[in-house]
């Protein structure tokens, strides 16, 4: 189980925070395929941190790049959940490596408090969600830039006692193993012993309820929640 974000102070105190309260200018990056997202999201930056560098990529690979670039991790990234190279959290994971001392926050259109606990879980130090209002979000920004962490009061909602994680029924849960197979969706209508457009029924509530997309998605985070293996062998 996650670690409640009730243990973790709201006002988080680093290094990079304390220099910036001296002056320092903040370099923030904003890692996020959609462009008119990431340019507002930079206007913003620029005005809750006069003279702050904002750069803007659209994936994780030209995240890495960047940053091995510049030889200068970045005081703040904002995160997009769903990227064209990376599924879910994974790409959460691979910039803690690269940019250990960096405050990573996820942007996300997912309202969902476990995706939310998730996020902490792997590291992430606050969660902004791209479906609050404009005032909403420059306001979780701001905490974010002054505290070093700030996530949305649903994060510490409790889960419900003996639900699944994602909600999902036992027929759901059996669709994801199947579909971790890597089979087309007629083969695993097959196995599962249901008609195809049943199936697809299965994987249009599935999808909802993980907040993800694609088939790839589907599986990753579902191996994140422990509802699948992870499919490795030794």
């Amino acid at each position: 189980m996650p670690t409640p974000l009730g243990d973790i102070p709201p006002a988080t105190s680093t290094g990079r925070i304390q220099g910036l309260e001296r002056g320092g200018m903040a370099y923030v990056l904003i890692v996020d395929d959609h462009p008119f997202v990431a340019a507002a999201t930079a206007r913003e930056i620029g005005s809750l941190l006069p003279g702050a560098e904002a750069r803007c990529v659209e994936s994780i690979a030209s995240a890495e790049g960047a940053i091995a670039e510049r030889g200068q991790t970045p005081d703040f990234i904002l995160l997009d959940l769903l990227l064209p190279d990376a599924d879910g959290l994974s790409g959460l994971v691979r910039l803690r490596h690269v940019a250990p001392q960096s405050i990573i926050a996820i942007v996300s259109g997912e309202v969902n408090p476990q995706v939310m606990r998730d996020a902490f879980s792997q590291g992430a130090r606050g969660y902004l969600t791209k479906t609050r209002d404009v005032d909403q979000f420059t306001d979780g920004l701001r905490k974010l830039f002054e505290r070093g962490f700030f996530f949305p009061p649903e994060a510490a909602e409790p889960a419900p006692k003996n639900q699944r994680p994602g909600h999902l029924t036992e027929r759901e849960v059996a669709a994801l193993n199947a579909l971790a197979s890597g089979k087309v969706n007629k083969q695993l209508a097959d196995i599962l012993g249901v008609a195809e457009s049943t199936f697809k029924t299965h994987l249009r509530a599935i999808y909802k309820k993980l907040g993800v997309r694609t088939r790839v998605e589907a599986v990753s985070r579902a191996r994140q929640l422990g509802l699948i293996g992870t499919g490795r062998s030794h």
